[in-house]
């Protein structure tokens, strides 16, 4: 039966959520900078950063195959420890080989946590509650890139990142113990596995016309995110504009403060007026955004700006797996969250390597522009997604 209060698992999960996003976003602003550091460049760099999405994409889709079959509890908690190991194995890397390796061993583990616990919480409650419990959810699993991103400077400067993969090593662990108490795994028996699926009901997802939209929105939010925030940015501001790592990371954690408050508020306002015009303006603001990227300077404005995308990117990012899960039947639920985030895998497999191949061939400014672009064509098919609020008809 779906809940409208929210249990004792249900909070255990968004603690668990956020170690594990901060245990990430330690290391993920500065990563580029590391792979430069043991000798990646060009291309190298961008694969470097994409082996943790395409290591995660082979198992997206699967995950809602797995969670169908053996329940939440178990593939969440493999997941956990899958990402503990990886990340561990990243503080020994020596060379751009032996990180993409481990990047690997991480994002094998993400989808069974992260795609399978959100499955978990959309079944856990009523369409009406939905997006507000999906918010709230993401929002505290999104306070954990605040933490890390914010930090990641400083406390790479302290530690040097050999130290800061341990520390990231043990958030992920203390994550699995919190997942190992008793009461997780009973409360998430509780909710009723959707009937197993099979492969013949794959098509399906890709004759939905609102999933495609949302799959493309997203797609194209993660090309922007993780190839020119994550990527290109960081090599522009301390290889152009000479800011220090701990000047980096506090921009970040600028995005990230915008991010998890559009994801406290998004889910809510999305209740009361719909998805589909919160993930219009998620897309058309971000394209507005990017354009300042290319000539600001100083931690202050640069700060102002990425606040703001974390903001208007925090309204795609909240949007999609709702209208994702509303778009299909909640049989199909499980597959159309994987299949959403699929794409957004795909968008940070082609981000970073793509973004990479721009900056040295046109530069910086053009990894922004082309963001802009990207953005508006992706606005045009999204305004005809269908609306899958409460009380409207799903397609």
């Amino acid at each position: 039966m779906p809940r409208k209060v929210y249990s004792v698992s249900y909070i255990i999960l968004c603690v668990v959520a956020l170690l594990a996003m901060f245990a990430t976003s330690l290391i993920n602003p500065l990563l580029a900078i590391f792979a430069k550091t043991i000798g990646a460049a060009g291309m190298m760099i961008g694969l470097s950063v994409a082996a943790y999405w395409i290591a995660r994409i082979l198992l997206e889709i699967p995950s809602g195959f797995v969670s169908s079959r053996l329940g939440y509890y178990w593939p969440m908690f493999f997941g956990l420890v899958l990402s503990a190991i990886g990340m561990f194995y990243n503080a020994f890397a020596t060379d751009p080989v032996q990180l993409i390796i481990a990047r690997g061993l991480q994002g094998f583990g993400a989808p069974l946590f992260f795609a399978v616990s959100m499955t978990l919480i959309l079944n856990m409650f009523p369409i009406d509650t939905r997006g507000s419990a999906m918010g709230i959810f993401q929002g505290i699993e999104f306070g954990g890139t605040i933490l890390g991103s914010t930090f990641s400077g400083f406390l790479i400067t302290q530690l040097g990142f050999f130290g800061g993969f341990v520390l990231s090593s043990i958030l992920c662990l203390i994550a699995v113990a919190l997942i190992l108490i008793p009461r997780v795994k009973r409360e998430s028996s509780t909710i009723s596995k959707p009937r197993p699926m099979n492969l013949v009901d794959i098509p399906k997802m890709f004759r939905n016309k609102t999933l495609l939209v949302v799959c493309l929105a997203t797609f194209t939010s993660f090309v922007i995110s993780q190839g020119a925030l994550f990527t290109t940015f960081p090599l522009y501001a301390n290889g152009t504009l000479k800011m220090s790592l701990t000047d980096i990371g506090l921009i970040m954690g600028a995005r990230s403060v915008g991010y998890v408050l559009a994801i406290f508020t998004m889910g809510m306002i999305s209740d009361r007026i719909g998805r589909k015009p919160v993930l219009l303006f998620g897309i058309a603001t971000t394209a507005i955004m990017m354009f300042p990227l290319s000539f600001v300077s100083g931690l202050v404005m640069t700060s102002v700006i990425f606040l703001l995308l974390g903001i208007t990117t925090g309204a795609i990012w909240i949007i999609g797996p709702v209208l994702a899960a509303e778009a299909v039947e909640a049989e199909s639920r499980g597959a159309a969250v994987g299949t959403y985030r699929t794409f957004f895998d795909l968008g940070s497999i082609f981000g970073p390597i793509l973004m990479t191949w721009v900056l040295d061939a046109q530069g910086a400014s053009w990894t922004f522009y082309l963001s802009s672009i990207f953005l508006v064509i992706a606005f045009i098919p999204s305004l005809m997604a269908g609306e899958t609020k409460p009380m409207a008809k799903s397609n």
